[in-house]
């Protein structure tokens, strides 16, 4: 993703390999915090934010799995949306999660576990007054938000926009005068069209587009629903009503991935879930069978890349974020 990496050259940002000098730099920016690092001693943690009017634009990318808890209350709103890897969230006692399929958006907190698993992300901080302009008042007392679909790709779009502006302003091109303009418009083209897809999907309108004739929606629900199956792509295709090519077309418009791929990322994602729910004497085994999967040595390595950590740990415990077993 270029938009970021350009910002990178322009603002200030943290790179560094040491956990130690990245938890004192990165007070600067999140607050006090504990941090601790899996697998590693050392990881890469690069950290960029431009400060605009009444928002700001993170670009966080992080080679390894982090855990980070935020214990310093937060008031603003945060948009998470990831463009590689996995992230995962802690907040008042609810677990949200996130991936290239979904943005989150989270509301203000008193205390927040992060984890990121080999992720690349843009965060949008947003001020709860200016949020509150935009999003309905029931709306306003919800800890998160998960954004889907169309909405989800369309923020992609008008973030990573908004900051090759903001590049484009900053190495002269647009000019300073055209500053405060540029960033009042994006700053209110963003809020406006997160507080649609929330509206929109809390009221049942949104049904996140349609490959054939099916929602978007219920072709993730008939995937979850038939997860212990060995479903084919034919057979995925057959039950949408839509041919293969059409269904990959449609899957790479919707979640830039196959349709294969989100099935294998929907069983990750239930192991996960079965395994922290897990009682004694259930083993990795019995989740793999409960979510179809039939290669356990593939299944460890590829829970590892999505999560961080193998499904021994998230199944003993070990795994747990920090403030998990501390709310």
């Amino acid at each position: 993703m270029a938009a970021p990496n350009h910002l990178l050259n322009r603002f200030p940002f943290l790179d560094t390999r040491s956990p130690y000098d990245a938890r004192k730099k990165q007070r600067q920016v999140w607050g006090q915090y504990t941090n601790k690092v899996v697998g590693k001693a050392a990881y890469h943690l690069l950290h960029n934010r431009a400060t605009l009017n009444r928002s700001a634009i993170d670009y966080l990318a992080c080679s390894t799995s982090v855990r980070s808890e935020f214990s310093e209350p937060h008031d603003w709103y945060w948009l998470l949306l990831p463009t590689s890897g996995f992230l995962e969230i802690t907040l008042c006692g609810k677990s949200f999660t996130a991936d290239t399929t979904s943005a989150l958006l989270l509301g203000p907190w008193q205390r927040m576990c992060f984890q990121a698993s080999r992720a690349t992300a843009i965060f949008y901080g947003i001020e709860t007054s200016f949020m509150a302009e935009h999003l309905p008042e029931e709306h306003r007392d919800r800890p998160g938000f998960l954004i889907r679909g169309t909405y989800r790709n369309l923020l992609r779009q008008l973030l990573e926009g908004f900051a090759n502006g903001l590049d484009d302003w900053a190495t002269g091109p647009v000019g300073k005068s055209a500053h405060p303009s540029f960033v009042h418009h994006m700053e209110t083209a963003v809020c406006s069209t997160i507080a649609e897809a929330v509206t929109d999907d809390l009221s049942g309108g949104y049904g996140g587009g349609r490959i054939g004739g099916m929602p978007i929606t219920a072709i993730h629900t008939f995937l979850n629903d038939n997860l212990c199956d060995d479903l084919s792509i034919k057979e995925i295709a057959e039950a949408v009503g839509v041919s293969v090519r059409s269904l990959q077309t449609g899957f790479s418009e919707h979640y830039f991935m196959s349709p294969m791929q989100m099935l294998k990322n929907m069983r990750l994602d239930k192991a996960r879930e079965l395994l922290k729910s897990a009682t004694k004497g259930i083993t990795i085994g019995d989740i793999c069978r409960r979510v179809g999967i039939n290669h356990a040595g593939r299944f460890s390595k590829e829970y590892a890349e999505r999560f961080g950590e193998s499904p021994s740990q998230t199944l003993s415990g070990q795994g747990t974020s920090p403030c998990e077993t501390s709310l």
